[in-house]
């Protein structure tokens, strides 16, 4: 599929995003999975170009006068049942993802994927705060015909909040009635109140947002990895608790609605992976072709 080519730094942003360990200067080791088909011609092999990768990352911490940002070192690189490497590094070069990633706005995967158009990430997680600029639709194409055009209303949540950028909305929650029937749910719409859903889903494929800042130092523009892309928030975390069976819903209908790519940013714990239907149902959304992302 043609949507596999941008796909795959979808599937790093998770990786890179929910294991790096907020400590300042501590090492981790990272996967990046790469497209070999967008190798530049410079490179004579895979191996150079992935060498080139580290060694211009290394030639950035030399320079820095920051003492806990320690070269970056090439642990593995794969090139059969995987394409990429394996890289050691630190909290502060991760977190420039994008320079981590060499995503230039002009060249390369980025103008080629045109910014993930047409793609449609379905985020499974604690809703979606729709305000939020970075679902604003400026620029963003028509939402794909194959799209099943869900945009649940509910508490102070309309369904006119969905856009060509945040193109649907559902929300799962009889597995938390079922357990506790007197619940009173707090927020019983797909709206965020965690702040989470939020996060991960404008992280993926926020839209470009002008001005942003904290608390004005480091001001720029936020974007996710994919701004061009579409986003359907499924939420099945609450505020009054979460169970698997409707985690499982909202991986479900995601399926059915045709979203392409399915972002998971929790897991559960004490389960064996034969036994978890969490990782049955992931790997039976990527029988139907459907990326799944999911937090180890």
């Amino acid at each position: 599929m043609e949507l596999i080519k941008h796909l795959p730094f979808l599937f790093l942003l998770t990786l890179l995003s929910y294991h790096a360990k907020l400590v300042l200067g501590e090492r981790s080791s990272y996967i990046v999975h790469m497209d070999k088909t967008l190798m530049p011609k410079i490179f004579p092999t895979h191996i150079h170009w992935y060498s080139f990768t580290i060694n211009s990352l290394k030639l950035m911490t030399m320079n820095s006068f920051d003492d806990h940002r320690k070269p970056l070192r090439l642990l593995y690189t794969y090139d059969n049942a995987f394409h990429g490497f394996s890289a050691r590094s630190v909290t502060v070069d991760t977190t420039h993802k994008f320079e981590f990633l060499s995503l230039n706005p002009y060249t390369g995967l980025w103008p080629a994927s045109e910014y993930g158009k047409d793609v449609i990430v379905g985020v499974i997680d604690t809703g979606v705060w729709p305000e939020s600029h970075s679902y604003n639709d400026d620029g963003m194409k028509e939402i794909p015909s194959r799209w099943k055009r869900a945009c649940e209303a509910g508490q102070d949540f309309n369904s006119s909040m969905c856009n060509k950028k945040l193109i649907g909305v559902r929300y799962f929650n009889k597995g938390v009635i079922a357990a506790n029937p007197n619940v009173i749910i707090s927020m019983n719409s797909g709206r965020d109140t965690e702040g989470h859903g939020t996060h991960t889903s404008s992280t993926a494929a926020g839209n470009c947002v002008g001005g942003a800042s904290f608390f004005g130092y480091a001001s720029g523009t936020a974007r996710g990895i994919a701004p061009r892309a579409h986003v359907a928030m499924y939420k099945v975390i609450w505020d009054e608790r979460s169970y698997a069976s409707d985690v499982l819903a909202g991986i479900d209908q995601a399926v059915a609605d045709g979203v392409d790519v399915i972002s998971i940013s929790m897991g559960f714990n004490d389960v064996e992976l034969y036994e978890d239907p969490i990782a049955i149902a992931s790997f039976g959304a990527m029988e139907k072709g459907v990326l799944v992302s999911w937090s180890a």
